[in-house]
């Protein structure tokens, strides 16, 4: 017994860089006993290189690398990091996905200004970086770790695969009632996983809740470069720019969402650019002056999106369907026509609310930290 908890206090000392390392060496160890004696490359011919693939790829390592190098510097390596995401998205713009590309886009600008809101609180100084012969063994990792990942995805590029794409694609309209056929398998054919996945963000969304709860932190008098804060806490163009983008905002929102089961959009992205823009005044106006226009607990609003979309899977039991058995009909009204109506649209509303009320869980307790909003550009001076 005694042994077992000195591993188990040596390996669970809560080190996050220690336990990195201990899954990354893992999965490397399995990878390894997995693929021994397998051939690397396949039977499948290979094609041309995609030039403009290939660019986008050298961009991509190239400011990872840069971020990596420059991490001291903690403004210019959040830009780095939103470059990466960025290279992605016009990835799959490139391989005709604009859904993932959208939602890519919009996940790279909520996580940048949630990183610089929080950098506001760190200090001024990097930590102690870690010695010479641990950074060699962290390259040593990360280029296998890379370079495994690399050949995994070269043995699967070149060997025959067995695909499904084409049974979504016959089915989508026929038995999703969508053209879209990304957001129908999100929300009808495989629903349960989405279903689990704002599950696990609710959970990270009180999780945050419950880490920040309590906590006060001090407000720095000058920034990452020894620069005061500008005395206008909230600057005036700021804030007359933000303002009508909120509204414009919402009806990009709204049209995202209807037009989601058959065009690219949907639940998800919709969430996405309503959470960007209440982030946005949140920044421009400070964290009191948003509690007061927007006094709701979104924690409550997090498990009313996690009841729409269960309430949706339930509904399928009342006419003796499986759970989250989705259905849709056409309803033909004067003057507007003939549209259809869809019950995934339900389970697509309870994830728009479960996004918008994770991020505006963050943000208001990233800005209830100080008791206020941050400061929002700094001056030369001292």
């Amino acid at each position: 017994m005694r042994g077992a908890r000195r591993l188990v206090d040596r390996i669970a000392n809560g080190s996050l860089q220690r336990y990195v390392l201990l899954l990354v060496l893992a999965a490397l160890a399995l990878g390894l006993a997995g693929t021994r004696g397998m051939e690397l490359t396949g039977s499948r011919p290979t094609t041309p290189p995609d030039v403009i693939a290939v660019l986008f790829a050298t961009l991509a390592a190239l400011a990872a690398l840069a971020a990596t190098v420059f991490h001291a510097r903690r403004l210019l390596a959040v830009i780095l990091v939103g470059a990466v995401g960025l290279v992605v998205s016009l990835t799959f713009v490139r391989f005709s996905a604009p859904d993932l590309a959208l939602t890519q886009l919009l996940v790279e600008i909520v996580t940048v200004l949630l990183l610089l809101l929080a950098m506001y609180f760190m200090p001024a100084r990097s930590p102690r970086e870690s010695s010479l012969p641990r950074r060699v063994r962290d390259v040593a990792v990360a280029v296998a770790a890379g370079g495994g990942i690399g050949a995994l995805t070269w043995a699967m590029l070149t060997r025959p695969l067995e695909t499904i794409a084409w049974y979504y694609l016959e089915n989508s309209k026929p038995e999703g009632g969508g053209y879209n056929v990304v957001n129908v398998i999100l929300v009808d054919f495989r629903g349960f996983d989405t279903l689990g996945e704002i599950t696990v963000l609710g959970i990270a969304a009180v999780g945050i809740v419950g880490l920040l709860a309590g906590l006060r932190l001090g407000v720095p008098r000058v920034d990452w470069d020894g620069r005061a804060w500008a005395l206008e806490r909230h600057p005036l163009m700021l804030r007359v720019m933000v303002r009508p983008l909120l509204p414009l905002a919402l009806l990009i929102s709204a049209y995202l969402f209807l037009r989601g089961h058959n065009a690219p959009g949907g639940g998800f992205i919709a969430g996405l650019v309503t959470g960007t823009a209440i982030l946005l005044q949140y920044v421009a106006y400070g964290s009191e002056w948003a509690r007061e226009r927007l006094p709701w607990d979104y924690v409550h609003v997090i498990a009313l999106g996690l009841l729409f979309a269960t309430a949706t899977g339930v509904g399928a039991w009342v006419f003796g369907a499986p759970f989250l058995t989705s259905t849709f009909g056409y309803v033909t009204w004067p003057v507007v026509g003939t549209f259809e109506l869809a019950s995934a649209s339900l389970f697509d509303l309870g994830i728009y609310v479960v996004v918008v009320g994770t991020v505006i869980v963050i943000i208001s307790r990233l800005g209830a930290l100080s008791g206020s909003g941050p400061g929002v550009a700094a001056v030369k001076g001292g």
